[in-house]
């Protein structure tokens, strides 16, 4: 249905139609099912309209009066104004502007809470230092370093991490990036419940992994336990601000 249907509907439901146009529009509606049917369709929607949000909408209405008042005096600037065109904003126009205002509420929403992607910049990693070269050990830095985390899994899978811990740590967070969370998760819980230099950045990956997963309860649970001196304190007081 285009705009000028929604009107005719409204004018007629609202009993501000001429006689002869009356009688016009009956006469469709007996010979045009598919326009009838729109009537029907119509008038089921401004029902549930006027239901849903009469209550809440009064301001938000007389906004929109005031919108549509504008609009029309510049277009009668330049047409001749017809009489089929002068009309109060009626729900139809509600209908399009709460619909609006709806999707760009969830989008807004959207917008507003953390994402992990905003959080996960991760340190780099040095394991080359080591008197010993190995090539899965300098594969595994070389991945993990340019992001490609998939690749730095299969590298660290080839690689003894039992007693290093920050193998653990760097492994553990190509898991949780692979969204591999149980593994990842287990590696940084054992890290960070240790006394190692990676036990509160153990603590913030583990954080992030749950704001990965939205689970936003626990997220916090492991952001409150990052203690002052911590190097990523600031960044979890600041996530924690957005997630209460």
């Amino acid at each position: 249905m285009n705009e000028e249907l929604y009107i005719d509907f409204d004018r007629y439901l609202a009993n501000e139609i001429s006689a002869e146009e009356r009688i016009i529009f009956e006469q469709r509606l007996q010979n045009d099912a598919s326009f009838k049917e729109d009537l029907e369709l119509y008038k089921e929607t401004t029902q549930f309209l006027n239901t849903k949000f009469s209550a809440k909408t009064v301001d938000f209405k007389e906004n929109l009066k005031l919108v549509s008042n504008d609009y029309f005096e510049t277009i009668s600037s330049n047409e001749k104004p017809r009489k089929s065109k002068v009309f109060s904003l009626k729900p139809y126009f509600y209908a399009v502007a709460a619909t609006i205002i709806l999707a760009f509420g969830a989008w807004f929403i959207t917008q507003q809470t953390p994402q992990y992607s905003d959080y996960n910049q991760h340190e780099l990693a040095f394991f080359m230092d080591r008197s010993t070269v190995d090539e899965n050990l300098k594969n595994a830095q070389d991945y993990f370093n340019n992001k490609e985390y998939e690749k730095a899994v299969k590298s660290f899978e080839k690689i003894t991490i039992s007693s290093t811990t920050e193998l653990k740590y760097f492994y553990g967070i190509s898991l949780i990036e692979t969204s591999n969370f149980v593994k990842g998760e287990f590696l940084l819980s054992g890290i960070s419940t240790g006394t190692s230099i990676y036990k509160d950045k153990a603590t913030w990956n583990l954080a992030l992994s749950k704001l990965k997963q939205k689970n936003y309860d626990d997220c916090k649970k492991y952001l409150k336990q990052i203690s002052v001196e911590a190097e990523d304190y600031a960044k979890a007081q600041e996530l924690l601000k957005k997630l209460d």
